[in-house]
């Protein structure tokens, strides 16, 4: 859930951040996403406005800032969700943006990471009364698939509840996602992450997912998107064999 590189090189967290996030609530050193956790049982109430201050902190490391919006967000915290849409306005430039790297492609995963933190925090969104904020966050990072690294995080935003809501964003982005593909030679796998929306709206659109899906395949989105297609959707079969041919 919370970055496991954080950077591309050594970082050092700030005394704040360490206190907060790499200390558990007996005070041992601990992994953020240990304590991120823990917090879950209560303990988010004690740390959550100081990771708020971090959060708001424009003198903070970006990675700091970074791990303390993953907190708040995993917490389904407003202040964490709020930021969250807010970076999805402009993700080009968020003050984090490549704070976090996967392991695989080198890529920015800073998304996919805040990915994981909305969709996972359903858990507290009935003790935070903050269901309407979750599903903006949501609704904000489905909008912007087609234009940043999710890979398969992005799933977490794909639960049958947040595809009823994030309907309209999920085609859009998905019929942008496809127009980039046809002219665009891109260094994460959009392909997958396309592949992976259209099969979730398989479950309540049959006939706009079919049709998504063949457009896909038409230009070609990569091995592991025409699996995730072929396994999701049974109508694509026929297809598939067509351009395998």
């Amino acid at each position: 859930m919370t970055p496991l590189s954080v950077s591309k090189g050594p970082w050092e967290p700030s005394a704040a951040v360490a206190g907060l996030l790499y200390r558990d609530f007996d005070g041992l050193p601990a992994d953020p996403d240990d304590v991120i956790s823990e917090g879950l049982d209560g303990g988010y109430q004690e740390r959550s406005e100081e990771l708020r201050k971090v959060l708001r902190d424009t003198g903070e490391d970006r990675a700091g800032r970074f791990l303390a919006c993953v907190a708040l967000t995993r917490w389904a915290d407003e202040a964490g969700y709020e930021a969250v849409v807010q970076a999805a306005r402009s993700p080009e430039s968020v003050p984090w943006r490549g704070a976090s790297y996967d392991r695989f492609h080198g890529q920015d995963d800073t998304f996919g990471l805040l990915a994981d933190a909305v969709g996972n925090s359903d858990d507290m969104i009935e003790e935070r009364g903050t269901r309407t904020e979750r599903t903006r966050a949501a609704r904000a990072l489905l909008a912007i698939a087609d234009r940043v690294q999710f890979d398969r995080r992005i799933g977490a935003l794909l639960r049958p509840d947040l595809v009823v809501v994030g309907f309209t964003e999920i085609q859009s982005t998905v019929d942008r996602g496809i127009a980039r593909l046809a002219t665009e030679q891109l260094p994460y796998d959009l392909g997958v992450q396309l592949a992976l929306m259209t099969a979730a709206v398989h479950r309540d659109d049959a006939a706009w997912a079919l049709d998504a899906a063949r457009r896909l395949i038409a230009v070609k989105p990569g091995e592991r998107a025409l699996r995730e297609l072929r396994e999701a959707i049974p109508e694509i079969q026929e297809t598939y064999r067509c351009r395998q041919t």
